[in-house]
């Protein structure tokens, strides 16, 4: 149940979550890229606020959401563990995992959907400095999205075992479904 630090389970766990909680940051990022090309949001300082404010919503709440949920999954079985052992193990190695871990798996939860939101805003920041125009701003944006999303799948597809296309395809699918509802907001605004 307690192996080491970077055991299998730690290591599935974490995985998991960074995938998870970076494919939230990507589509959170699309869906407010799509939403504002509809509307024709022109300044990129709002793209910027909007995607940067996400993404610093999305890191404090998995950051904080991970931790209380780990913290609690982990001393629910370090005490059946220490009940087991019919022994006090507060101050022993598997004691000390829980807040290790559930620390680890917190900051990953976190930094996960904040770098993966941050990534497709780059764009906005080259059309605040006048290197890109708007227009090609949002193509960019919807661009590194998919090709992150693609990425996600293809690793997927590579720890399955199965198709990286298909699961890419899986992932782009997805953002074009999100993409899709986000155009439509702004197209009945």
């Amino acid at each position: 149940m307690f192996e080491s630090f970077a055991d299998k389970s730690f290591k599935t766990i974490a995985r998991r979550y960074f995938i998870l909680n970076g494919f939230d940051g990507i589509l959170t990022v699309l869906g407010i890229t799509a939403g504002s090309f509809s509307t024709g949001v022109s300044n990129p300082s709002v793209l910027i606020t909007s995607s940067l404010g996400a993404a610093i919503a999305l890191g404090i709440s998995g950051v904080s959401g991970a931790y209380i949920t780990e913290k609690a999954e982990r001393l629910k079985e370090f005490k059946h563990l220490q009940d087991k052992m019919l022994d006090e193990m507060e101050e022993s190695i598997h004691r000390e995992n829980v807040n290790r871990r559930s620390i680890a798996i917190s900051i990953i939860n976190g930094i996960s959907p904040f770098c993966c939101a941050v990534i497709p805003t780059i764009p906005y920041f080259l059309v605040r400095a006048g290197l890109l125009s708007m227009d090609v701003g949002y193509y960019l944006s919807a661009s590194l999205a998919f090709l992150l999303m693609a990425s996600f799948g293809g690793f997927l597809g590579r720890i399955s075992k199965e198709s990286v296309i298909v699961y890419a395809l899986k992932m782009i699918v997805v953002g074009t479904i999100t993409a899709g509802l986000s155009l439509v907001l702004g197209v009945g605004g």
